[in-house]
């Protein structure tokens, strides 16, 4: 009665950190969520499942994922983006993924209460998958590539709700492998 589940402790250590990271963001100074200011930072957290184009493997993908953007122009930004995380295919085991991404956001919709953007990106890092999952290889880099859609929406004192879709691929980057297609839902805030 007393035990807690691996899946539900997971859950509820991702709804902690999000959480911590929001009281924190409320005592930050002052800076710029959706507003003119040249450099922006903030974090998401994110989860999604499926295989997009497979039949199989089924599997879940939770992360974190710490951000920087860069205004490049009114309506483009560069966004470098950490990425950590959780893999759990239910065929195979699972797996860690850490690493870095660039993302390039194009906010075609901009207005007082935030915007409306679209993504494109990739990145490259360390995955613990080893021989267990043969979908990316096993030399232990991954290689990602993603594209999404989302709103920034201003909560005030330069503080911005992002929420987006992402579909993310994974894979070995060096090798030929098939890799692994996931739809993905990311709630974050921008400072």
């Amino acid at each position: 009665m007393g035990e807690v589940s691996r899946e539900t402790a997971s859950k509820r250590y991702l709804v902690f950190t999000f959480v911590a990271f929001m009281m924190v963001g409320l005592f930050v100074s002052y800076s710029y969520g959706e507003e003119a200011s040249q450099f922006n930072y903030g974090f998401s957290a994110f989860g999604g499942g499926g295989d997009a184009w497979h039949d199989k493997p089924h599997f879940e993908v939770y992360g974190f994922l710490p951000r920087v953007d860069w205004n490049v122009y009114k309506s483009l930004a560069l966004e470098l983006e950490g990425n950590f995380s959780y893999w759990n295919i239910a065929a195979q085991g699972d797996f860690y993924f850490v690493g870095g991404n660039i993302n390039i956001l194009f906010k075609p919709i901009q207005r007082k209460w935030g915007s409306l953007f679209v993504l494109v990106g990739g990145g490259i890092g360390y995955d613990s998958a080893g021989s267990r999952v043969s979908e990316i290889g096993n030399s232990g880099c991954g290689g990602i590539l993603q594209t999404g859609a989302g709103i920034f929406y201003n909560l005030g004192k330069g503080v911005a709700l992002r929420a987006e879709y992402r579909f993310y691929h994974i894979s070995d980057p060096f090798r030929h492998d098939r890799g692994l297609n996931s739809h993905n839902g990311l709630l974050g805030i921008s400072f």
